[in-house]
């Protein structure tokens, strides 16, 4: 469906309500009194969509909903030889207050959280306050409000907090409040209003809007939160006393979706992509909440998914600007279909499909190719195809960790949540579900411990591209365990394949491909063995000669330097913002605020602690 997305786009241009122009500063032109606005249901529908219209703003589209994110042991944005105040410095954590990604994603998020302050109060003041509609709408504006705090808190720990829409005569230099205030404040917050929401099968759009289904799953990922280790300005990491309490709201509101509201997962994987790069809107399967956006608006499939070099061809242009590990490409098992999902080729300027360096994978979950109405040779950004936010799989595997955590070891029905995820990627023959499902739980149920590394894997596996892995790695405490580990691999499968000896040995330095009549890519020996013999290869000794042959690239010889017989710069570099190999000390995630937001809060925030100078 596109009304939504089409509709949003038009209430970007539009004086609805009145908004923050910098940080929680407010002007308000608009001619509307509240009593109008929020006086019926679709008045009031159009002002809460004016909320959803901020994730059309680059500072979501390109941001914030996947280049914002800092490298991690799966995904892992391109870092250059040395700083260059970008996108780049966040990826490689060297990011400084001098970085105007930083105040792009701050401003949009508090005009956002403003937004939906005004549309709360709006709402809840409405002399319609009690119809089922209101209600509904109140519901997805707080949750809304929510998510952005959520986001927030995750790059900047604690923040400015309001639930009060800004108005000419206000204070607006705040202060930073705690992060558990906050979190615990959004929880209940959502606890009173969920049960009064309707819903994806009863609201208009589906899951291009807020449901009920949501709000019950973003409960149990903000409780997640909540009970989670932070980071504190001391560079220590530690959670609450009280966060097993939160581990139980986590499970409980799991638990309520998968018992009220179950749904089918989609039966093949990618198709859950697919359908989003086909404009399909499908609200009773995976998804529980995707942005929409409208043909022309929306960066998915342009800088994350398939790449696609320009030519005459109708589609246009993209890159895939965050790149996945090839790590853990070898992590996955050879017949988990989500491996279906891993960029390890691109489409060139002819359509032909052709391998990528083992350094520069991708995700290939979104693909400009099937787009319905192709964008045109010169097209780039503005692919319409939306982005999700949660997955009813998260959910099932938030209940699996929290039911672990709380009973100190898998249940049955933690079991049986991680077996539902795993099952689904896998081949439906008995011999595969015995082995690959059923065998597999059983061996990572022998412990907490275990079950737990299971489902930080399973995690990885299921939403690699999804750029959600940095929040986890933070709550979990292990993000600087991760980054070590992600490396040592990386660099000893570069080393070993380069000379033939060590763990990695069997791998790939080079792989040999060739092209069928239909443009598609064929491995001479696949992917996940060297092979035993080099092929007869594409012209040589001579240009022309073997015309038939295959065309070597260097695969996993990409992550070795053998002229300075050390790692290549993709190791290096990833994560040069954290020194320690060992892991053992925390990663320092929290971004700067941008000096900009410190002058305009005349000495109410600065950037002290985290190793930051004011």
């Amino acid at each position: 469906m596109k009304n939504i997305k089409t509709f949003t786009i038009l209430i970007l241009g539009m004086v609805v309500l009145s908004s923050c122009k910098k940080y929680l500063e407010t002007d308000s032109p608009s001619i509307f009194t509240e009593e109008v606005i929020f006086g019926t249901v679709p008045d009031a529908t159009k002002s809460v969509y004016s909320i959803y219209a901020l994730f059309n703003q680059d500072a979501f589209t390109s941001r914030l909903s996947n280049t914002f994110i800092g490298n991690t042991d799966i995904e892992i944005g391109g870092v250059g030889s040395a700083p260059d105040n970008t996108r780049r410095d966040i990826w490689s954590l060297e990011a400084t207050d001098a970085n105007n990604d930083i105040s792009t994603v701050w401003n949009n998020a508090y005009s956002a959280i403003n937004r939906a302050n005004l549309c709360v109060e709006g709402l809840e003041n409405s002399k319609i306050a009690e119809n089922p509609d209101i209600k509904q709408l109140l519901g997805e504006a707080k949750a809304l409000r929510a998510l952005w705090y959520y986001w927030l808190i995750n790059y900047w720990g604690d923040i400015p907090f309001n639930l009060k829409p800004t108005r000419g005569g206000d204070n607006f230099y705040q202060p930073r409040v705690g992060r558990d205030t906050i979190m615990t404040t959004l929880i209940n917050d959502l606890i009173s209003i969920e049960p009064l929401m309707k819903p994806a099968s009863q609201v208009p759009y589906g899951v291009e809007r807020i449901s009920r289904e949501f709000v019950i799953g973003l409960i149990a990922k903000l409780a997640l939160c909540r009970g989670g280790y932070w980071l504190y300005p001391d560079m220590t990491s530690k959670r609450k006393t009280d966060y097993k309490e939160y581990y139980k709201i986590a499970r409980d509101y799991s638990r309520k979706l998968m018992t009220d509201f179950d749904r089918p997962l989609t039966a093949r994987f990618q198709d859950i992509f697919d359908n989003q790069s086909k404009w399909r809107v499908v609200s009773n399967e995976d998804v529980l909440f995707e942005v929409a956006f409208a043909p022309g608006f929306g960066d998915v499939g342009w800088n994350i998914g398939r790449t696609v070099d320009g030519g005459t061809h109708p589609y246009g242009a993209s890159s895939s600007y965050i790149g996945l590990s090839p790590a853990l490409y070898y992590a996955y098992d050879t017949l988990d279909t989500r491996l279906e999902s891993f960029a390890i080729f691109k489409y060139n300027s002819e359509l032909v499909q052709v391998p990528l360096a083992g350094n520069g994978v991708s995700t290939g979950k979104w693909s400009r190719l099937l787009m319905p109405t192709p964008s045109g040779p010169a097209s780039a950004k503005g692919t319409g195809i939306n982005w999700p936010i949660m997955r009813y799989t998260d959910v099932l595997l938030m209940f699996a960790e929290s039911d672990n955590e709380l009973n100190e070891g898998p249940t049955g029905e933690g079991k049986a949540a991680l077996r539902r995820v795993r099952a689904r990627a896998f081949p439906k023959d008995a011999i595969t579900v015995q082995t690959k499902v059923d065998n597999y739980i059983n061996t990572v149920s022998v412990s907490k411990e275990r079950f737990f590394d299971a489902i930080v894997d399973e995690r990885a596996f299921e939403f690699a591209g999804e750029c959600i892995r940095r929040y986890d790695l933070i709550r979990w405490n292990n993000y600087g365990k991760k980054i070590a580990e992600a490396k040592n691999i990386l660099a000893q499968m570069g080393e070993n394949t380069f000379n033939g000896a060590g763990t990695y040995a069997n791998l790939p330095g080079t792989v040999y491909y060739r092209n069928t009549p239909d443009k598609k890519i064929v491995f001479y020996g696949g992917t996940f063995r060297k092979t035993s013999e080099t092929p007869p290869l594409k012209d040589i000794p001579n240009k022309g000669d073997n015309p038939n042959g295959w065309i070597s690239v260097n695969w996993l010889k990409t992550l070795y330097n053998n002229t300075l017989k050390r790692p290549g710069d993709y190791v290096l570099n990833s994560w040069r913002g954290y020194k320690d190999e060992t892991g053992l000390t925390p990663v320092r995630y929290i971004l700067p605020l941008h000096s900009s937001t410190i002058s305009a809060s005349r000495g109410t925030l600065k950037n002290d602690g985290y190793g930051y100078g004011n």
